[in-house]
């Protein structure tokens, strides 16, 4: 699976996929002052609200206008 991460200054988007099929999808409010650590568990939250696991996913894509959430 592949997890694309989208972060805008406004929201942030994040989607599953499973080749070219989008398994799930989230929106989340963007928050320059969030920690690595709070992002963390907001990616952890999202996972064990849905029905798949992160060991499932094996590669990340990140597109980023916001240089202080920029890996």
């Amino acid at each position: 699976m592949l997890l694309v991460i989208d972060v805008g200054n406004t929201n942030t988007v994040l989607g599953v996929f499973e080749g070219e099929t989008l398994l799930h999808h989230w929106r989340v409010w963007t928050d320059r002052e969030k920690t690595s650590d709070e992002y963390g568990i907001l990616l952890r939250n999202l996972y064990d609200a849905s029905d798949f696991s992160s060991r499932e996913i094996k590669a990340i894509i990140i597109a980023s206008v916001v240089p202080p959430l920029t890996p």
